[in-house]
């Protein structure tokens, strides 16, 4: 009698682990778990059933099992998912060809439960899996995230009786951020095999896969959940074909700069410092646009003892596709505790950092804003604040955006407490807090505004363009060339909380200057916080200064630069 090896590969799967394994006791000999860094409970659960664990960083889906394959200890291979379970009959099936083996392989129907209702119908059944193999026989193959094992020629497979149990979804939000997920996954391994997406590929088969589901495989008698479903799957097959047409067009447009890792990039353009000289000189417009090199960028954040969520964000500038840049971080007087976090950083990494500090008497953000505006070296200004946390291509999307005679007005993700706690300095490696699956996991709501995570290009260009929302200026994510922020002596420090960014960005616009949107583009996630500085009098001043800035045509604020330094800035450059 062959022994068998169950195999299953994991990443932060508590919740249906236990049923998992247990539903493989008297079936497998040995049950391996090679899980990938898990944060959750899912090492301590497999240890506590007995399971030999693997530690292994993911290294694609097929990729992974392979591995996991290896380091079994017998030639035949169970090889089930996390959240997957034998029924009864295919215990019994399993453990019948155990005792009479005579085929290299085995398939049999997986049962996929969706919100609660297992779907009988649509394309999710009979989904018929080779999960029972002697490895010796073949190897997982396919294209990711739908691997698949695929036999030698010559081996022979058998149908074994009773389903694979299958967890798939608890809800239609999971559902649709892992159809996200795939999609970009699928794209992405289609546009290295060299497969092509036309016009008909994205409008007709999305289509059919909704009929074939609904309709030829009786989706309908799974009630609205089969409509759901097959919805989905033909939501799934649009995204993947979209997708993969924006990576084939953005390939054949930019051949010459283009920068390879897991998407493509676009390489800044070389930006001649001799014209930039003579612009920045002569005040005078551009002949043409070019983005900026990073050494010429400043990022200004701004901070007030949360010195937790200052040291996530600068993790996330830690994780940044372009690197050279300065940081000015401008603190409304924080603590010695704020004060070692940054010292940490200027130590231990490469990040150039400058720490502009003054006593804390009180909401001075304004102040300490202009300081560090004065502070800074850069020709353009990148301003953050110390609780938001930069997705890895933050900087380069506003440097490849950035044009004379306009400011760039970027978006956040705003998380709750729970969730702000929750992120380590792993997970911001990972990427994870820009993961839909992962906020999902870790209690963030789902709402519509999961949008501005999708990474899809076409997405982004098409919510940039038209969504009704106005490009101001935000405090959390905007950016502009500092010559402009100067003209009008940044920002007023009569306002207090709430608008004060929207006032400079009111002048800036008073002075012919024009805002760009990339609010889906450039992304970062706000962490979450009191605010006791709020208060209704401060709100209504403040909405009084901005009324009289639209009203007059304000450029220029008395209190403002000017007020740190000795020379009068209403008509020249500040410079470094």
């Amino acid at each position: 009698m062959p022994k068998i090896s169950a195999v299953i590969i994991t990443y932060n799967e508590e919740k249906y682990i236990e049923q998992c394994i247990n539903s493989l006791v008297d079936v497998a000999d040995e049950i391996v778990v090679v899980d990938s860094l898990s944060t959750d409970r899912t090492v301590e659960i497999c240890k506590r059933l007995g399971a030999k664990i693997i530690e292994q960083k993911f290294l694609g889906y097929k990729e992974q099992k392979n591995f996991a394959v290896q380091q079994a200890e017998y030639d035949y291979i169970l090889s089930l998912d996390a959240d997957e379970a034998l029924s009864a009959e295919l215990r019994k099936s399993i453990l019948k060809a155990k005792n009479n083996w005579l085929f290299d392989g085995y398939r049999f129907n997986r049962l996929n439960n969706f919100c609660g209702q297992w779907m009988h119908h649509t394309s999710l059944y009979p989904e018929r899996k080779l999960r029972l193999f002697d490895r010796r026989k073949g190897e997982w193959g396919g294209i990711n995230p739908h691997d698949k094992f695929i036999m030698h020629l010559g081996a022979t497979t058998g149908y074994l009786k009773g389903d694979l149990l299958h967890w798939a979804y608890d809800s239609i939000e999971e559902h649709i951020a892992k159809i996200n997920h795939f999609s970009s996954i699928s794209a992405k391994e289609y546009h290295q095999l060299g497969i092509k997406a036309g016009i008909g590929k994205t409008t007709f088969r999305p289509i059919w896969r909704f009929f074939h589901s609904f309709v030829i495989k009786t989706g309908f008698l799974d009630g609205y959940m089969g409509f759901i479903v097959s919805l989905n799957l033909a939501y799934l097959c649009f995204l993947k074909y979209a997708k993969l047409r924006r990576l084939i067009l953005t390939e054949k447009n930019n051949k010459k700069n283009r920068l390879t890792d897991t998407r493509v990039k676009v390489a800044l353009q070389e930006w001649d410092y001799a014209i930039a000289g003579q612009i920045m000189e002569n005040n005078t417009k551009p002949t043409y646009q070019s983005p900026i090199q990073p050494e010429n960028i400043s990022i200004i954040i701004s901070t007030y003892n949360q010195p937790e969520w200052l040291q996530k964000v600068l993790w996330g500038f830690k994780c940044q596709t372009l690197s050279g840049f300065e940081i000015v971080i401008a603190d409304d007087g924080s603590d010695a505790e704020t004060k070692a976090i940054i010292n940490g950083f200027k130590e231990n990494s490469k990040l150039n950092i400058t720490h502009v500090w003054h006593e804390h008497q009180g909401f001075r953000k304004c102040q300490i804003l202009n300081k560090a505006i004065i502070a800074s070296r850069g020709d353009y200004l990148l301003f953050t604040d110390g609780d938001c946390i930069p997705q890895e291509d933050f900087i380069e999307i506003h440097a490849k955006r950035a044009k004379k005679g306009f400011f760039l007005s970027g978006g956040y993700f705003k998380l709750n407490l729970t969730v702000s706690n929750a992120i380590t300095q792993q997970d911001i490696l990972m990427g994870n807090p820009f993961s839909t699956r992962w906020l999902l996991k870790n209690g963030q709501p789902f709402t519509y505004k999961y949008l501005k995570l999708y990474r899809n290009s076409f997405l982004k260009w098409f919510m940039n363009t038209f969504t009704p929302t106005r490009a101001t200026w935000h405090g959390h994510n905007s950016s502009g060339w500092k010559e402009d922020i100067v003209k009008v002596n940044g920002y007023n420090e009569d306002m207090q909380y709430g608008g004060l960014d929207r006032e400079l960005g009111e002048r800036l616009k008073n002075t012919g200057l024009k805002s760009k949107q990339i609010r889906y583009s450039a992304i970062c996630v706000h962490l979450d916080h009191p605010r006791p500085y709020k208060t209704k009098d401060t709100l209504l001043r403040n909405i009084r200064i901005r009324r009289e800035v639209k009203r007059t045509k304000l450029t220029w604020t008395e209190k403002g630069i000017s007020n740190h330094i000795d020379i009068k800035l209403k008509n020249s450059s500040l410079n470094s």
